[in-house]
């Protein structure tokens, strides 16, 4: 239902946008923008990371992997890569057990507040919401960065159309493509 209402939402902007013959606004460089000011301002808590339940099925296949990596790595003589396997394999698993902490997110006229960091407008060039219930509820945000050029955040029970609506008065909507590794840890249930 909520992706259906955030789907139309985006259609209804496409068709609000000027023809090509008409006049385009002006680019505003980001440090000479306006703020607007409105009252709309979004807040939330959700989980850090949708977290799937692991079997043990899930640790005895990565567990086989793990030691066929290893014994393999042994064959060819590769101590170093034995070590980034076994050393890989600890940390992927202590990943894996770990439940989601929640985390809080803000929608402001400032910027974009999860936790205690805030990322201001300036610092941010567009967002995407991916939506595809149950697992994928976030908001990706591009940033001007190139240490940091994605953040993510997630919507948890948020309404996207209610998260949508308050970034699109500071930041364009432009669409982005899910990342290979997150799509590969959503796939194996990571």
């Amino acid at each position: 239902m909520r992706f259906a209402r955030l789907q139309k939402e985006r259609r209804k902007e496409k068709k609000k946008k000027p023809k090509k013959s008409e006049s385009k606004p002006k680019k505003i460089a980001p440090k000479k923008r306006e703020k607007i000011k409105t009252d709309l301002s979004l807040e939330w808590n959700a989980p850090e990371f949708f977290y799937f339940e692991k079997t043990e099925i899930w640790f005895v296949v990565s567990g086989l992997i793990a030691i066929a990596l290893f014994l393999w790595a042994l064959w060819t003589r590769n101590i170093f890569f034995a070590l980034i396997i076994i050393l890989g394999y600890f940390i992927i698993t202590a990943y894996a057990i770990k439940k989601p902490r929640k985390i809080a997110a803000k929608i402001t006229a400032e910027g974009i507040k999860i936790d205690r960091a805030l990322y201001p407008y300036d610092n941010l060039k567009s967002f995407w919401i991916f939506y595809e219930p149950p697992t994928l509820k976030e908001i990706s945000v591009l940033s001007r960065k190139k240490i940091m050029p994605h953040i993510k955040i997630p919507l948890g029970e948020q309404d996207p159309v209610a998260a949508r609506k308050a970034l699109i008065q500071y930041l364009p909507e432009k669409r982005q493509e899910e990342s290979l590794t997150d799509n590969l840890s959503r796939q194996i249930k990571f």
